[in-house]
């Protein structure tokens, strides 16, 4: 695989949603010691997130750039749109993490599984 920006981002996609899941984990072990209850780990989450906003804003930014990179190539287009709306998400309403983890591997996984077709597949 060619390193190129748009993968880059990706990678930057990706560890951040493995960096958020040991959150969500994080956030589950702590609320077991008052009495486990979901409320509680969005409470938590809620909490945490002014701590690190400043990498979700990062990673939206990066997912623009990404965006507009990705002119022409629709599933480009729409895995950089789906990370953007993750980081958003994270940003706004980190109770809903675990959704947007999944959300977001998605389109990592589309993100990175494009390759660029062969100029000389190309028709003329």
């Amino acid at each position: 695989m060619k390193p190129s920006i748009i993968k880059l981002i990706g990678l930057y996609s990706l560890l951040y949603a493995l960096f958020s899941v040991a959150v969500v984990l994080w956030a589950c072990m702590t609320a077991l010691h008052t009495g486990f209850s979901l409320p509680a780990v969005g409470r938590l989450l809620m909490l945490w997130e002014p701590k690190w906003w400043g990498v979700g804003v990062l990673g939206a930014l990066l997912h623009v750039l990404g965006y507009l990179r990705a002119l022409k190539r629709p599933r480009l287009m729409l895995g950089n749109l789906l990370c953007l709306w993750a980081f958003i998400g994270y940003v706004l309403v980190p109770n809903y993490s675990a959704v947007l983890i999944v959300l977001q591997l998605v389109a990592v996984a589309i993100i990175m599984s494009y390759r660029r077709p062969d100029a000389a597949a190309l028709p003329e």
